[in-house]
């Protein structure tokens, strides 16, 4: 028996898939925030042996519905949703047009630069992007990547194919071409893939042809897909995409359009969440014995409080001296790589189940006064320490979602 006021809302797009099980986390935390009454039906898995059909907007035909959130880059499915005149949201970026259809997504230009931000902290300065040739959201982030890295000064290069291109090749046909772009590329370099399972390709490819990873080739992908990451050898270094922040923004778009309100002009863009940094990234790449020696001391004093003055005579040369050949081996200054360690520390320990104050977390990460501490963990991470910890919170209860 349908509730008085309820709404059933499609959600087209399987649960099973990871960063979707969190989106739909935002979706529900959304609707309990506004204490609305939202039925919410999900497909069904994606696994062909569990012998259930994708749905899609044709799948709607003749079911009474009052919403959808959708996933598709089809052009006809979107002109179909488009006359069928109910509100819906898409979440796709494979079209830089949704064709009328409100969407929300992750801001991928954005994520771009915060892969390359990652890279270069590493101290690298080779880095290249591995994506699709014919998807929109792959060209964002591919743009974002190559203008951080125009910025610093560091060398670019890409490697693009087309979706789908390897579904008629074996294994070794498709390695063939990756395998042939790796061994040209300068090492060592860091590689942003354009997502999580292009990245576990990557370091399969690694490992035919006897490429370290990380100390020859750092790898790093997208949409923190904990199965894949985890499973990797070694582990993936991941960003993830917000994905109950879009999954909430996708729900309070919907409710207004449910209401009879105007959606925005342009994409509803979602800020990425944090790196989660694991195996494939985790070192520091820099030949120079004094930057290395300046790393090193970073490394091992996080909790003292120091000034670049300090590290400079530790490093035995001058203040100045150290500043130009840290940024010339790393891209930033010394000052800016220190804050960016001890912000990361800083996130490692707001998400341990341990309660901490937030004081005490930033003296354990050295920093000398609080509003320093807040200034630069919002200068790094777009986002308060306490905001942080909520929002890595919830990633952490809604992935469990079923």
């Amino acid at each position: 028996m349908r509730i008085k006021n309820e709404r059933k809302i499609a959600l087209l797009y399987p649960a099973s898939v990871p960063w979707f099980a969190r989106l739909m986390g935002g979706v529900r935390q959304y609707v309990r925030e506004n204490d609305l009454e939202w039925r919410l039906f999900s497909s069904p898995p994606a696994i062909h042996g569990t012998a259930e059909s994708t749905l899609c907007v044709r799948s709607l035909e003749g079911w009474k519905r009052d919403g959808v959130i959708l996933a598709t880059s089809d052009k006809r499915e979107l002109q179909m949703a488009r006359r069928m005149k109910i509100p819906m949201v898409n979440l796709a970026a494979g079209l830089a047009d949704s064709h009328g259809i409100p969407r929300v997504m992750v801001d991928h230009y954005r994520a771009g630069q915060v892969a390359a931000d990652h890279l270069l902290g590493q101290g690298l300065r080779n880095l290249a992007f591995f994506g699709w040739s014919d998807l929109w959201y792959s060209e964002r982030r591919q743009s974002g990547f190559a203008d951080q890295a125009k910025k610093s000064g560091a060398s670019m290069t890409c490697f693009l194919q087309q979706a789908n291109h390897a579904a008629n090749q074996s294994w070794s046909q498709s390695m063939t071409g990756i395998t042939k772009w790796l061994k040209l590329l300068p090492k060592p370099v860091g590689i942003f893939a354009v997502h999580d399972y292009r990245a576990q390709v990557l370091i399969e490819a690694c490992q035919e042809i006897q490429l370290r990873v990380p100390e020859d080739v750092a790898v790093i992908g997208m949409d923190n897909d904990e199965i894949v990451c985890e499973h990797s050898a070694p582990t993936l270094t991941s960003i993830s995409r917000n994905s109950e922040r879009v999954g909430w923004e996708a729900a309070r778009l919907l409710e207004r359009l449910l209401e009879g309100g105007q959606p925005e002009q342009d994409d509803v863009l979602v800020e990425p969440d944090s790196v989660t940094v694991r195996q494939s990234t985790d070192m520091l790449y820099c030949t120079d014995p004094i930057v290395r020696r300046a790393l090193d001391y970073m490394m091992e004093n996080l909790k003292t409080q120091f000034n670049i003055t300090h590290l400079a005579e530790y490093a035995g040369v001058s203040k100045r001296t150290l500043e130009m050949r840290f940024r010339e081996g790393t891209g930033t200054s010394p000052h800016d790589y220190l804050s960016r360690l001890r912000v990361k520390r800083a996130q490692a320990l707001l998400q341990l189940p341990q309660k901490r104050a937030i004081q005490q977390i930033a003296t354990e990460c050295g920093f000398g006064t609080m509003p320093t501490f807040y200034a630069a963990f919002h200068r790094v991470t777009g986002k308060s320490p306490a905001g942080f910890k909520r929002d890595a919170a919830a990633q952490t209860t809604a992935g469990g979602i079923p």
